[in-house]
């Protein structure tokens, strides 16, 4: 009878084990969101792969996507130093949001190159994706082993140019490769050798090889370590990669630096501003994305007060020095003002709605939120603040 336990335990923890193994080598090993506007740009993954700006990359402010990085074509890129989670040489899948300016040369999104000092260097190691010239525009997957051993799959439609799409292609461990173009099926194919990794750098918006350069704009480039299904594409095109970031960051932890701050409560309201927020910022979880999700993250996620200016967890009257010592009061410049300025209704301005915002919230000289004690009258709270403001502009 122990024996028969004892050889069961055994099956039973290896088989444990092997599940497990097959779970930790199933994630994603790289994610540059571009919600920031800082160098390098952060990997969201957790895995370290900072981007680093080369030449004239920049960071901008989309109408529709919120931060991107915009390239010109002309041998601008980010730079990820390599690493053995981006060496990939199994089941990988590529995605980013792209917008393109032209298909008359070729745009690279994502790629690992052979080493310089190889007379065949110019080849994927292991993986390239770019789309071809000559007006074609067609997405071209390559895989390699960085010398004369390679293979492509292209996709079936090309993307169209001046307009925000998403594109994702897949490897599995039996070498298929399948497109897709804003989630849907855009073509399959094979590749005709296994990968080998050289251990270069990833390039991003550009490849080794001076020509193969994005010239518009990327978003969300992300990189697996496995074949992501459909269902799954479409899930990270909505934005949402939490299923593969575990730990890393807590809800409202938008930029993963491990704590909830200004710069969390600043992506959010930009992406309510663009009048499209992604689906990332669903932050109360309701399945929607509006400006309940950002007073939820004050209220629920930051534990604090609408009118907390500096985050202490209170609203006071330090709050009031501090947003009048900034000088943006009804300041006559347009769209400049921040939270911690005084824009509390995420309208870029600080004035009197701003009042009428904080003091709806009830938590004027309340303490932390969640003490109880007498709420004082919004009406009363008003007349001081906007005295306040005209006592601030006399000493001014």
């Amino acid at each position: 009878m122990k024996a028969s336990w004892l050889k069961y335990s055994v099956v039973l923890a290896c088989a444990l084990m092997l599940s497990s193994a097959s779970t930790a080598r199933s994630e994603l090993v790289g994610l540059w969101r571009f919600d920031q506007d800082v160098s390098p740009q952060p990997d969201s993954s957790g895995m370290g792969g900072a981007a680093t700006p080369m030449n004239d990359a920049k960071w901008v402010n989309d109408p529709e996507r919120g931060g991107v990085y915009e390239f010109d074509g002309l041998e601008d890129y980010l730079e990820v130093e390599d690493s053995d989670p981006l060496s990939v040489e199994g089941a990988l899948t590529i995605v980013a949001w792209a917008k393109f300016n032209q298909f008359d040369t070729w745009n690279g999104i994502v790629s690992k190159t052979g080493l310089p000092e190889l007379t065949n260097h110019n080849r994927p190691a292991p993986y390239d994706l770019y789309t071809m010239q000559n007006g074609e525009g067609w997405l071209q997957a390559y895989f390699g082993n960085g010398a004369a051993e390679i293979s492509a799959v292209r996709s079936d439609l090309p993307p169209d140019v001046e307009v925000w799409q998403h594109i994702a292609v897949t490897l599995t461990e039996d070498l298929e490769v399948t497109h897709y173009l804003n989630g849907e099926f855009n073509g399959v194919g094979f590749a005709t050798q296994p990968l080998i990794d050289l251990d270069t750098n990833l390039l991003i918006g550009s490849r080794a090889d001076s020509v193969t350069n994005m010239d518009g704009w990327l978003d969300d480039v992300a990189i697996f370590n496995e074949a992501l299904t459909e269902d799954q594409i479409l899930q990270v095109m909505s934005g949402d990669f939490s299923p593969w970031l575990g730990d890393v960051g807590a809800p409202g932890d938008y930029n993963s630096d491990g704590a909830l701050g200004l710069a969390d409560y600043e992506l959010i309201a930009a992406s309510l501003r663009t009048g499209n927020p992604e689906a990332k910022y669903d932050a109360n979880g309701d399945g929607s994305v509006n400006d309940a999700d950002r007073a939820y993250w004050v209220t629920d996620l930051k534990k604090t007060w609408v009118g907390d200016a500096n985050f202490d967890g209170e609203f006071n009257s330090g709050d009031f020095v501090h947003v009048f010592s900034r000088g943006e009061y009804e300041d006559g410049v347009a769209q400049n003002s921040g939270w911690d300025d005084g824009d509390w209704n995420n309208d870029l301005e600080f004035d009197s709605s701003d009042f009428v915002a904080a003091f709806q919230g009830g938590g004027y000289e309340q303490g932390v939120r969640g003490a109880i004690s007498a709420v004082p009258e919004p009406a009363s709270l008003a007349l001081f603040a906007t005295g306040l403001a005209l006592l601030w502009r006399r000493r001014r």
